[in-house]
């Protein structure tokens, strides 16, 4: 029953962020080709009020929930080495905790990414994470 209610606030809490990111990369930048400069500044403006205050909890929750699913799900290591599904699960476990570490780091304690500064690169990770949890139960 834990597991279960740990992985739908894992779902719910991905859909929270994957959501965020989904909006900025694919709606709020293309608003900026059709509005001036300050229209856009205003409109990104109100996106960030609104989705600072859930954005960087869901994060966290998301973390930790996937976390906890991990460690469940992993399962002993054979004498062979990991099977496909622990490498996946591993790529997807190693990607969702550079977000985390990303986001906790930026959100939290004001530590600017040097080099992604836009969500362009933890859009396409989602991505990515989405991909690996379809694929890595078929392999």
């Amino acid at each position: 029953m834990l597991y279960i209610i740990v992985h739908i606030i894992h779902i719910f809490s991905v859909f929270i962020y994957g959501g965020f990111l989904f909006t900025d990369n694919l709606i709020l930048m293309r608003m900026q080709k059709t509005l001036s400069k300050e229209k856009y500044a205003e409109v990104r403006g109100y996106f960030k009020e609104f989705t600072k205050v859930l954005v960087p909890k869901a994060l966290v929750v998301a973390v930790l929930s996937g976390i906890y699913l991990f460690y469940v799900n992993f399962g002993p290591i054979s004498e062979t080495g990991w099977t496909n599904f622990q490498i996946l699960l591993g790529i997807k476990a190693f990607l969702g905790l550079w977000l985390g570490l990303r986001g906790i780091l930026q959100v939290f304690f004001g530590i600017q990414p040097l080099v992604f500064k836009s969500h362009l690169l933890p859009f396409t990770f989602v991505i990515i994470i989405i991909l690996l949890s379809q694929l890595m139960f078929n392999v």
